[in-house]
């Protein structure tokens, strides 16, 4: 276990930053700190979605940030997300998490820094606590941004030849699953928010603006859902829209050789008695004929306009 102790004597508050603590120490914890053995419950469970408690005069809340070091395809909630658990009472932070965070690190780096500046700080760990909030939903802007930039790369190779359909498909898919989970994220972390009281009417701004926060990522996240999903029913639109042009070339051609298969069917059959295979005309006959059906169709899919664009239909747009 790593254990991080930062102390502010005006106002008087510490803050107790935890990491990798096994469940043995977790307990010491929890004794040494009075903290409720279902909160304690919850710190253990590594998919535990956000939530909030407030427990006698202690704050038990649980948060969820993006893991800068996640892999791109993650579009699970473990995977992509680490937790973090914070106990807030008079006086006493703790936070607790698997991993180190670099969201969190920098938090503590700057009240580290600028500690000396606590004195006169309005409800000094209530400001802590927003930042901690503020801290985990700004984590999200990076992936955010990156889901942005692939749907613009995605709109624009939207023509692109029919080969490249299946991987960008499978790309789009991955994207759309990792905002469906950013939005998750930070819907469970708006209905925390609603749930966070504040104490008093002067930290009420504080909580305004993490609110503002989380609900803009949200409608960003909604945006690009639409987004994703209108980019996916038009990569299967172009894709069906190549099928039909193949399917349009092959039947056409089919309806050439049809009438042609026919007559040569009927001189392959071999009859006895066939007049014009004793011509010497025959033969030539037979050739003018396929020839004359061949333009007579053709003339007829052009004049009904079905031949125009046939061979550059299926091809890149």
């Amino acid at each position: 276990m790593h254990r991080t102790v930062l102390v502010t004597r005006d106002p008087d508050f510490t803050w107790i930053d935890v990491v990798e603590p096994t469940v043995d120490e977790l307990q010491l914890l929890a004794e040494e700190y009075d903290l409720h053995a279902t909160s304690v419950r919850d710190c253990l469970e590594p998919e535990h979605l956000p939530k909030f408690e407030r427990i006698a005069g202690t704050v038990f809340v649980i948060v969820r940030a993006w893991d800068e070091a996640a892999d791109p395809d993650a579009i699970t909630v473990q995977a992509a997300t680490r937790k973090v658990a914070l106990f807030l009472s008079e006086g006493l932070l703790l936070t607790i998490h698997r991993r180190p965070q670099p969201y969190l690190t920098r938090i503590i780096e700057h009240y580290t820094d600028s500690r000396r500046e606590a004195h006169g700080r309005v409800d000094y760990r209530t400001r802590v606590l927003v930042d901690l909030l503020n801290g985990a939903v700004d984590t999200y802007d990076l992936p955010i941004e990156a889901a942005e930039t692939a749907l613009d790369q995605f709109e624009a190779s939207l023509f692109a030849a029919a080969e490249e359909i299946g991987p960008t498909l499978k790309e789009l898919y991955h994207v759309k699953r990792r905002v469906l989970l950013i939005r998750r994220m930070l819907l469970h972390t708006l209905n925390v928010l609603q749930r966070m009281v504040p104490s008093a009417d002067t930290t009420a701004p504080l909580f305004h603006d993490v609110r503002e926060n989380a609900e803009a990522n949200h409608n960003r996240t909604e945006a690009l859902l639409e987004e994703a999903e209108s980019l996916l029913n038009t990569h299967l639109a172009l894709a069906s829209h190549r099928t039909n042009q193949v399917v349009r070339v092959l039947t056409l051609f089919s309806v050439f050789f049809l009438p042609l298969t026919f007559i040569v069917g009927v001189y392959g059959m071999n009859f006895r008695f066939m007049p014009e295979l004793e011509e010497r005309w025959g033969y030539p006959a037979v050739w003018g004929v396929m020839l004359a059906t061949v333009l007579g169709i053709s003339l007829w899919f052009r004049r009904r306009g079905w031949l125009k664009g046939l061979f550059h239909g299926g091809g890149q747009h």
